[in-house]
């Protein structure tokens, strides 16, 4: 004798639903990874690395009080007049001759108040590092102990594309700090 096995319709829904979640969270994963780009993938090692950036005098960290409210931890430049020296490596396997350098101040108060100097590496072998200085640089603006604003700074020193040399990347590091020549 023959069985029969009687399935009601409610159970078959919700079985067809499951199935139908499943296939949905898979296809969703599935599709999610390839719309996402590799984060890895945009990283590029640098033409040309600024290593550090020295001030002289020395910046120094440290809290400072304007007013009745303490600044912990800002970076405070002492004089109005500085020399800024960065160290800068090759990391191409060429040489690269004419490596234009540029630094730009700018006041943070005035944004109009802006100072530009450029230099030039003449030649950089393959992995080797150069040291250049910009000297006489004058603060656009003091704080004088009295103001968390007045004196504050953003320097931007740049290594510009040279396309005549090789050189296809720009390369920038930036640095916010108060000038405030109460500070002893």
């Amino acid at each position: 004798m023959a069985k029969f096995i009687t399935l009601k319709r409610k159970h078959v829904a919700y079985c067809g639903i499951v199935l139908v979640v499943i296939i949905a969270g898979y296809l969703g994963f599935t599709f999610s990874g390839i719309s996402q780009p590799s984060a890895t993938a945009d990283m590029v090692q640098p033409e040309m690395k600024i290593i550090s950036i020295e001030f002289d005098p020395q910046i120094q960290i440290r809290n400072q009080v304007y007013g009745e409210e303490e600044y912990k931890g800002i970076q405070i430049m002492p004089k109005t007049t500085f020399k800024v020296s960065a160290l800068v490596q090759n990391m191409t396997e060429k040489t690269i001759n004419n490596i234009p350098v540029e630094l730009t101040l700018t006041s943070l108060t005035d944004k109009s108040k802006q100072i530009t100097k450029k230099g030039e590496i003449p030649s950089l072998e393959p992995g080797a590092t150069a040291k250049i200085s910009f000297e006489n640089i004058n603060a656009l603006g003091d704080a004088q102990g009295k103001s968390a604003t007045e004196g504050q700074h953003e320097l931007v020193l740049a290594i510009k594309a040279n396309p005549d040399s090789g050189l296809t990347q720009n390369t920038e590091a930036r640095l916010v700090f108060n000038v405030d020549s109460a500070v002893k």
